[in-house]
């Protein structure tokens, strides 16, 4: 039977439509999101909102996601397959642009993309140096620092002081140490707040600690070495030193709810998820500066087809301030209400 003249042209239409179609998808630029940990960590979740803003009615580009899942399982199995897995999702997909988030997507993916020729790369949430990974001499590669907010949190200290009993002015000394688990991000946050001048207080150092159970005798024995205790990460402290690693590791909000709880001096997180977890109050890095940030580079690659070399890697900037209400009340330490506008505007305030 012959098509009618008709039914031929519709037929021919619906060919180059679908063609065109599948042209213009296998055409649009491509970025592969590669991120160290999975959605369960807020972080990881705050810097895809940040990614997103930065993204705002770019639906041009194809924006593809990957999580490492490395923050609860990063024993060296998980890790070798992890990698493994991120590296062969960037060979299948071979996006423009990879943005690698945290330290274990430069670690275990990043790095063995360095100076490719079609594939360019924007790290961001790097504790450290970009030495290890081999960034500093790459043409293909540009991001964002990660640096705790010394400063921030050394006026934080400043202005609670009083609230303590201390007076910085009349020659009184405010102590702060950081206790934090094991992780490479632990170890290199440690390095830089150590490195970082915190005077007129004074920083007495960072305790690595890998189980509860010594989590717990040091936070009770702090009384006399500070008079504020800063909180870092703590995703890998064991229940026990001799925990099986199938019992996993002890739920953040447990270890945090405990620490606020029984601590003898004020705890203060040095990210901004401590509080939702517990703590009294938090100073942290934006992730949605860390997030908004990598997706501009990305963007400037893409549409400007500037080379990563050429586009400037930066130092977080912006830092988001959290707090917990009823532990301030329980402490009889208030906050400036700038604080509690700032919490409230950015979702941060907890009662």
């Amino acid at each position: 039977m012959r098509l009618r003249p008709t039914a031929c042209l519709m037929a021919v239409f619906l060919a180059v439509m679908i063609g065109a179609i599948l042209w213009v998808n296998s055409t649009r630029p491509r970025v592969l999101v590669l991120h160290s940990y999975f959605t369960d960590y807020v972080w990881t979740r705050e810097i895809n909102v940040g990614l997103d803003r930065g993204m705002k009615d770019q639906s041009w580009i194809q924006l593809r996601y990957h999580y490492m899942d490395t923050k609860k399982k990063s024993d060296e199995e998980h890790l070798r397959r992890a990698g493994i897995a991120a590296r062969k999702a960037i060979e299948d997909i071979r996006p423009d642009v990879v943005v690698a988030i945290d330290d274990h997507a430069q670690e275990l993916a990043g790095k063995y993309f360095v100076d490719h020729p079609e594939i360019k790369i924007v790290f961001a949430g790097v504790n450290g140096g970009i030495e290890p990974y081999g960034y500093h001499k790459a043409n293909n590669v540009t991001g964002v620092l990660e640096r705790k907010p010394a400063s921030a949190i050394k006026e934080t200290l400043v202005l609670l002081s009083h609230a303590i009993g201390k007076d910085i002015e009349r020659g009184d000394v405010v102590r702060s140490m950081l206790l934090t688990d094991t992780s490479l991000s632990a170890h290199r946050d440690g390095e830089f707040l150590a490195a970082f001048d915190w005077a007129p207080t004074r920083y007495v150092g960072t305790e690595y600690v890998r189980d509860f159970e010594d989590w717990k005798k040091r936070v009770l024995a702090i009384g006399d070495k500070t008079d504020f205790l800063l909180v870092g990460g703590y995703r890998k402290i064991k229940r026990r030193p001799d925990s099986p690693a199938k019992e996993g590791y002890v739920p953040p909000e447990e270890l945090m709810g405990w620490t606020e709880a029984h601590s003898p001096v004020p705890v203060i997180g040095t990210n901004v998820f401590n509080t939702e977890e517990g703590a009294m109050l938090s100073v942290g890095v934006s992730p949605f500066e860390q997030g908004r940030e990598a997706a501009r580079m990305a963007r400037q690659i893409i549409e400007k087809g500037t080379p990563p070399k050429e586009i400037a890697i930066m130092t977080s900037q912006q830092y988001v301030v959290s707090f917990r209400q009823s532990a301030l009340d329980r402490r009889r330490m208030q906050m400036p209400r700038i604080f509690e506008a700032f919490a409230r505007a950015t979702d941060n305030y907890y009662q």
